[in-house]
């Protein structure tokens, strides 16, 4: 059984995760000596990696938080980009040509997402980010289990800042 806590005094500690356990830094020594290359200190270490910090060629910046955004496909970029400079319109405006083309260019793009993954395209949902895509899941999963008596949810809190 995988045991995950959090508290808000805890941000920012590094945490080790066991199968029964999760550990702070002080009572995972073993973990940290393993790692460590043999006969460097964790200052020796230290110095090496600023030594090589100061070549840029060496290192350059890589963003890792993709949860937030993450870099787009060039070529859905491409397929995208007539609707966010020229063609633009609210795909579920019926009442003039920009919907109506927003609206068969977001129909496409359904249909071919649909085929990629085996689903039927009526199944593809669009939404604006995680917290709504979470939000339509876990209120879909109870709506499904309310006629069965089971009415209980239980989730647990990653990072979210």
């Amino acid at each position: 059984m995988w045991r995950i806590t959090s508290t808000s005094s805890g941000v920012g500690r590094r945490l080790i995760i066991s199968r029964r356990n999760i550990l702070l830094p002080s009572q995972c020594q073993q973990y940290s000596a393993s790692a460590r290359p043999q006969g460097l200190s964790q200052t020796e270490i230290e110095d090496k990696v600023a030594e090589r910090v100061k070549d840029k060629e060496t290192f350059r910046p890589i963003y890792l938080d993709v949860q937030a955004t993450s870099p787009t496909d060039p070529r859905v970029l491409d397929s995208m980009l007539p609707y966010m400079i020229s063609d633009f319109g609210n795909p579920h405006s019926r009442t003039h040509v920009y919907g109506w083309d927003t609206e068969k260019a977001v129909e496409k793009a359904r249909a071919q997402i649909g085929s990629l993954i085996g689903a039927n395209p009526k199944e593809i949902i669009f939404t604006s980010g995680a917290t709504e895509s979470n939000n339509i899941a876990l209120k879909g999963v109870a709506h499904f289990y309310k006629v069965s008596g089971k009415n209980h949810i239980i989730t647990s809190q990653t990072v979210r800042t």
